[in-house]
């Protein structure tokens, strides 16, 4: 059985943005909970991302190479 390397690369974006996502809500728990008041809190969570996307891309990878160095690895769960 062959892997599309797209695919595979496509599943790995993925789990960066999904883990960039998580890293930001959890660093901006009080402003994530600020906008679940308002009546349109997804969209209001998902634009604020958007505005530190590239930071937190970033931060992901840094985390996961660090734990890469240490022979751990981040996979998505079942």
């Amino acid at each position: 059985m062959s892997i599309d390397k797209k695919a595979a690369g496509a599943v790995s974006d993925d789990l960066v943005t999904e883990g960039a996502f998580a890293l930001y809500r959890a660093e901006n728990a009080h402003r994530v909970s600020e906008f679940r008041k308002s009546d349109n809190a997804d969209a209001a969570i998902a634009a604020d991302f958007d505005a530190y996307r590239i930071r937190y891309l970033r931060k992901f990878r840094d985390f996961t190479e660090s734990l890469s160095e240490q022979g751990l690895t981040v996979t998505r769960s079942a």
